[in-house]
C-alpha cells in the first residue's frame, strides 16, 4: 500500500520554511536547511512534501534508532557467511549520495556522530575503517534537519554546518487555522482526493525547481557581489568564512527560481534572512575611555573622599537618566559608591517581564557511564535503558548483548567452523556488547549576589527574573538545582541541590540585599557544596552559574576581596567543574570585574542585557 504524502502546495501559511526548503533543494552547495520549531508547525510534513516536488533527487530519512552501521555501513553479513569473506555493505549516508537526506530531531543524536555525518556530506566522502574493511564511500548528500528546541539544542558548532536557518511557528490567525483543520480533516478523509486537488499546483513547484537547477549552472558571481557578501557577514560579526560562500549560493539559487540568469543584490538580501540570524553576533564593547582624574571611579572597597554639602553630585546626560534611574528605586547617593552597598536590606521583586531563557550545555560528551533520569545531556548508560548507538568488546561478563554485532563478527569464520548443529557457530571471541546512550538531568547550583550594589538601579530585580527564567528551564528539563547568596560578610547557602525547583523560586523570592559583596565566601561555599554532592553522587555532572557585578569588596579573612575571590575561582576551574558567570553591571562606566572573573574561573560569559535579548545561555568550557 503506498502512503499518500500531504501536499507541498497544500501546506496553509509557513513562506519562509518552504523558501528555504526550495534554495536548498535547488542549489545542494547552499549548505542544507535547519528547520527549528516547537511541537506540532508541520516541520516533518514540510520537509516529507518535498518528495513530490524534487524530481530525480530523492528524500531519504535517517531513522533516529539507526546505529553507526547502519548510517555508515559495514560488513555485509550474507557475503561473509556464504564466501567466508569481508565485503562491504553500504549504509544511508551512501545510499543517499546526490539525494536528500532527512533528519527528524536532529537534536537528539549524538554530536559526535552528527559532526561526522555533516562533514561527509560536506565533502562529499566519507572513509570507513571498520570490522576489517577499510574503503572510501561518496556521500555529496543535501542535509535537511528540523529540530524541537525544548528537548535540547545543537551547538554553534553544528549549526554553523548548515548554510540555511528557518525558524517554524504556529500560525496565530484564527482563519490560517481554521483553514488549516479543514484541509487536514479532508486529508485524513480522502487522501487521494485531497492529494488530486493540490496536483496542479505541486507540479508548477516541481517545474518551477527544475527550471531552476537547470539555470542555476549559467550563474556566475560578480566580484560586486563577492564584495557586498563580505561585507553583510562583517556587519554581522559572523564567525569564520563559511556564511559568504553560503550567502552566495543561496543567492544564485534564489536568482534561478526567479527565472534569472544574473544576481541582483535583492538576492543577497534574501539569501541573509536564511544565513546571517543563527551567526550574529554582537561586536565585542570596549570598555570607555577613562574619564578625568577628579572623576576617576574610586577602587573597590575604597572611600571615596566626601562631597562638600553646599556641592551637589554632578548629574549624569539627560539620556543617561532616562535609561538608568527607575521610578521608583533612587540611585545611591554620592557619599555611598555602589560598590560597597547599604546596610539597609532590602527585598526586590521578581521581573516576570523577563523572557524564558534555554540554557543550553555545548559541553563534549565524557566515556563515564552515567545512571539517572531528565531531558538536558546524552550520556552514555551501563543500565538496559536508553538507545542503542554501537557495539563494542565487552570486558568481563556481557550484560546486554549486541546480536547483531556478534552475528557479523561470527560471520567470516563461518567456513572454518564446525555447523553441523547450528545455522552460525557463534564462540566467546564474537559476543559483543551493546553500548547505550540516554538522557540525563544536570545540576545546576546557582551562586547570587546579594550585596548592596545589586539593589541598585532595580538590579536584584533583573537578577530575580533572569534566575527564574534559568530555573524554569531546569524545571523542564528535570535538572537539580541549588541556591546559595553572599552579602555582608559571609555567603548562606539557602537550597541545598534538590529537583525542588518551586522551592529555590520561593528562597530566590524572600532574598534580600544589602552589605558589601563577599564574592570569595560565595565561590568558596558553592566549592564545598558541589564537593559534598560529588562524594555522594560521583556521576554528576555540575554547572555553576555565578550572578554577580563582580565588584568584590570584602573578605572573612580581611584581606583584598577582589583577590582572594579571583584564587578561589582559579581553584574553580583546576577543578573542571563548568561554569558560567552573568554579569549583572549596568554603571555607564564598567569595570569589567565579573569578565575578570569569569576569565579566571574559564567560565562562559554573559551580560544581563544579553540573556533578555538572545532567551539562549550557551554554557561552554571557555579555555582562554
Amino acid at each position: 500500500m503506498q502512503r499518500m504524502i500531504f501536499p507541498f502546495a497544500a501546506i496553509v501559511g509557513q513562506e519562509t520554511v518552504k523558501r528555504a526548503l526550495l534554495i536548498a533543494v535547488v542549489n545542494p552547495k547552499a549548505g542544507g536547511v535547519l528547520v527549528v520549531g516547537e511541537k506540532g508547525t508541520a516541520k516533518s510534513t514540510l520537509v516529507r512534501s518535498l518528495a513530490e516536488i524534487t524530481g530525480e533527487a530523492r528524500l531519504i530519512e535517517l531513522p533516529l534508532n539507526a546505529t553507526e552501521d547502519m548510517v555508515f555501513g559495514g560488513l555485509d553479513m550474507q557475503y561473509a557467511i556464504e564466501q567466508g569473506k569481508r565485503r562491504f555493505l553500504p549504509g544511508i549516508l551512501a545510499r543517499a549520495n546526490n539525494q536528500l537526506l532527512y533528519i527528524d530531531e536532529i537534536n537528539l543524536l549524538r554530536q559526535e556522530f552528527l559532526g561526522t555525518l555533516l562533514d561527509a556530506a560536506a565533502t562529499g566522502v566519507y572513509r570507513v575503517e571498520r570490522e576489517g574493511i577499510s574503503c572510501l564511500q561518496a556521500a555529496a548528500c543535501t542535509v535537511i534537519g528540523t529540530m524541537n528546541p525544548e528537548e535540547g539544542t545543537l551547538s554553534s558548532q553544528m549549526i554553523d554546518r548548515f548554510g540555511l536557518y528557518a525558524a517554524v511557528s504556529r500560525e496565530n490567525k484564527e482563519a490560517d487555522r481554521v483553514e488549516i483543520m479543514r484541509r487536514i480533516l479532508a486529508y485524513e478523509a480522502r487522501p487521494a482526493e485531497f492529494c488530486r486537488q493540490y496536483a496542479a499546483a505541486n507540479e508548477a513547484v516541481k517545474q518551477q525547481v527544475a527550471i531552476a537547477r537547470s539555470l542555476l549552472q549559467a550563474i556566475v558571481v560578480p566580484e560586486a557581489m563577492i564584495l557586498l557578501a563580505a561585507q553583510m557577514c562583517a556587519k554581522a560579526h559572523a564567525p569564520g568564512h563559511r556564511a559568504e560562500l553560503f550567502l552566495l549560493e543561496a543567492a544564485r539559487a534564489i536568482a534561478a527560481l526567479a527565472g534569472r540568469t544574473y544576481l541582483l543584490p535583492a538576492d543577497l538580501e534574501e539569501a541573509a534572512c536564511y544565513v546571517l540570524p543563527q551567526r550574529m553576533r554582537q561586536e565585542e564593547q570596549p570598555l570607555p575611555p577613562e574619564p578625568p582624574e577628579q572623576n576617576e571611579p574610586e577602587p573597590p572597597g575604597e572611600e571615596p573622599p566626601e562631597q562638600p554639602d553646599n556641592q551637589p553630585p554632578p548629574e549624569p546626560p539627560a539620556s543617561q537618566q532616562e535609561q538608568e534611574q527607575p521610578a521608583e528605586q533612587p540611585v545611591p547617593p554620592a557619599g555611598q559608591p555602589e560598590s560597597q552597598g547599604s546596610d539597609q536590606e532590602k527585598v526586590a521583586d521578581i521581573d516576570t517581564t523577563f523572557p524564558f531563557i534555554r540554557m543550553a550545555l555545548a559541553l563534549p560528551q565524557d566515556r563515564q557511564e552515567r545512571r539517572g533520569s531528565g531531558k538536558r545531556s546524552l550520556t552514555r548508560t551501563d543500565t538496559k535503558q536508553g538507545r542503542y548507538v554501537r557495539s563494542g568488546i565487552p570486558h568481563g561478563q556481557v550484560t546486554d548483548l549486541a546480536f547483531d554485532a556478534t552475528l557479523r563478527a561470527a560471520a567470516p569464520y563461518q567456513k572454518f567452523r564446525n555447523t553441523a548443529q547450528c545455522a552460525i557457530a557463534i564462540e566467546r571471541e564474537d559476543l559483543r556488547q551493546k553500548i547505550r546512550e540516554k538522557r540525563i538531568g544536570s545540576t545546576f547550583l546557582f551562586v547570587v549576589d546579594a550585596s548592596g550594589s545589586m539593589g541598585a538601579r532595580e538590579r536584584m530585580r533583573a537578577v530575580k527574573g533572569a534566575v527564574c527564567a534559568m530555573l524554569q528551564d531546569a524545571y523542564q528539563q528535570r535538572d537539580q538545582v541549588g541556591l546559595i547568596a553572599f552579602r555582608r560578610q559571609t555567603a548562606e547557602v539557602l537550597l541545598p541541590i534538590t529537583r525542588s525547583v518551586d522551592l529555590a523560586q520561593k528562597c530566590l523570592r524572600h532574598l534580600p540585599t544589602g552589605g558589601k559583596t563577599p564574592l570569595a565566601e560565595g565561590l568558596t561555599a558553592a566549592l564545598k557544596v558541589l564537593a559534598s554532592r560529588q562524594q555522594k553522587d560521583r556521576e554528576m555532572k555540575p554547572v555553576l552559574v555565578l550572578v554577580t557585578d563582580g565588584r568584590a569588596n570584602t573578605t572573612a579573612t580581611g584581606g583584598d576581596g577582589m583577590a582572594d575571590a579571583l584564587k578561589v575561582a582559579g581553584k574553580i576551574h583546576k577543578t573542571g567543574v563548568h561554569s558560567v558567570v552573568i554579569d549583572t553591571e549596568s554603571d555607564f562606566v564598567k569595570l569589567g570585574l565579573a569578565r575578570t572573573v569569569a576569565r579566571e574561573m574559564g567560565s562562559a560569559y554573559y551580560s544581563l542585557r544579553e540573556l533578555s535579548e538572545h532567551n539562549i545561555m550557551h554554557i561552554v568550557k571557555n579555555l582562554s
